[in-house]
Order: C-alpha cells, then sequence, then structure tokens
C-alpha cells in the first residue's frame, strides 16, 4: 500500500506545473503533505500489528491459564469427592452408635469400638495456586467476560464454608477429648467400659453434634464439588469455541 502510494506521488511529482515560485510550491507542498500521511499510514499499521501481537499473547496467556485452572478443578474435585465419601461413612457409623443409645443398648460392643469415629476428622486442602496468582496479579482482568470472572472467584469461594465448619468442628472434638474422655474413659478397657460413658448426657450430644456438623460439611462439599464441575462446563465450552 505504502508503495502504491509513493508511486502516485512520484507521478504527481513529475507532471509540469506552473512555472514560478507557485509552482515549485505547490510541487514541494504535494511532497511533504505525501510524506506526513506516509509517516501517519506507517504508524498506524505498526500500531495496528502491535496491537493484534498484544492481544494475541494475551488470548494466550488466558488460555494457559485455563488449563492451569481446569487441572486444578480436577484435584480439587478429587480431593472434595474423597471427603465426602468419607463423611457418608462417618455418617453411617455415628448413627449406628446414635441407634444404640436410643435403645439404651449399652452393653453393644459396636459402642466403644464405632465412638471412635467421634474424634475423627478430615481437613480439606485446596490447591490454590493459580487462582491465587490470577488475583495478586491482576490476570483475572484477561478474562474479559465479567460473569465469567466472577464464577471464578465465586466457585473458590465455597472453599471458604468448607473451612469455617472444619475449624468449628476441630474445636468441638479437642473439647470432647479433653473435658469427657480423658476425664471419664478407660482407653485400656474401653471396649468394655461402654456402660460407664454410654449414659452420660455429654457422650451423647457429642454424637448429635458430629452427625450435624459432618451433615454440613457434606453439604458444603457438594456445594463446592457442584461449582467445580459449572466451571470445568464453561471452560469446554470456550475451547470448543476458539
Amino acid at each position: 500500500m505504502i508503495k502504491l502510494f509513493r508511486k502516485n506521488r512520484q507521478k504527481l511529482l513529475a507532471k509540469k506545473t506552473p512555472a514560478g515560485r507557485a509552482g515549485k510550491f505547490a510541487n514541494y507542498f504535494a511532497y511533504a503533505t505525501g510524506e506526513i500521511i506516509l509517516v501517519i499510514v506507517g504508524i498506524l499499521i505498526a500500531l495496528a500489528i502491535n496491537d493484534h501481537s498484544n492481544s494475541k499473547k494475551k488470548l494466550e496467556l488466558r488460555n494457559s491459564y485455563i488449563i492451569q485452572l481446569n487441572d486444578e478443578a480436577d484435584r480439587n474435585l478429587k480431593k472434595l469427592t474423597l471427603l465426602n465419601d468419607e463423611a457418608l461413612h462417618m455418617l453411617k457409623e455415628l448413627d449406628t452408635v446414635f441407634k444404640i443409645l436410643l435403645y439404651k443398648d449399652y452393653d453393644n460392643p459396636r459402642l466403644s469400638t464405632k465412638s471412635f469415629y467421634l474424634i475423627m476428622s478430615k481437613k480439606f486442602y485446596p490447591v490454590m495456586i493459580t487462582y491465587e496468582n490470577l488475583k495478586f496479579s491482576g490476570d483475572l482482568k484477561l478474562f474479559d467476560d465479567l460473569n465469567l470472572r466472577n464464577a471464578i472467584s465465586e466457585t473458590y469461594e465455597t472453599f471458604n464454608p468448607i473451612e469455617k465448619l472444619e475449624a468449628s468442628e476441630q474445636q468441638a472434638i479437642e473439647a470432647y477429648y479433653e473435658n469427657f474422655l480423658m476425664q471419664n474413659v478407660k482407653f485400656r478397657n474401653m471396649g468394655i467400659s461402654s456402660d460407664t460413658y454410654g449414659k452420660d448426657i455429654y457422650f451423647e450430644n457429642m454424637v448429635l453434634t458430629r452427625m450435624t456438623t459432618i451433615a454440613q460439611n457434606r453439604e458444603a462439599y457438594s456445594n463446592a464439588i457442584e461449582s467445580l464441575k459449572t466451571l470445568k462446563n464453561t471452560f469446554t465450552e470456550m475451547r470448543n469455541k476458539d
């Protein structure tokens, strides 16, 4: 395009112009105007190329983040699914303990063996390296779609209730261990002494408390799992569009 413009300008200069200063000025004016236009066109083309290059780099970086976020989602899903399954198992075991107490079957040997689930706890350690990098580097703005940006943030925020519930649960377990088990239960012959603590109201309340907190944990796990699956589906749709 620039070469074509220069040829046309040279033809213009080659044409005969009126003699005198007016003619020379017209030639120089045409030449100078052409040079200015050429410079402007060159700058615009350079800016366009640079803008295209930057847009391409941003797109590549965004796609790289999507791959990493998708990998994090898979790893967190695996952890949460395992925790959810374990929580369900613990609920079933503690339900057995509660039924034993309900029917006052204090001599049932399962009372002592299954009551160990009262002090069992699991902790979720989420993988958040990519999300933290996105958040603190400011690269989250690479995702132009505000809804998608919010979806990413909201998905990781579903981990917050899990952390709070686990902290509260741990406090209850520690209090039970210190205030009841250490004072009322002989661990050496716990299997044959369940009648001494099975009738205690503290013990029964702890069973109900743990069943409640574990159920709450399962709900929090399920919410996070559902949110992660939705985010993964969104990433898949984005890749298909690209």
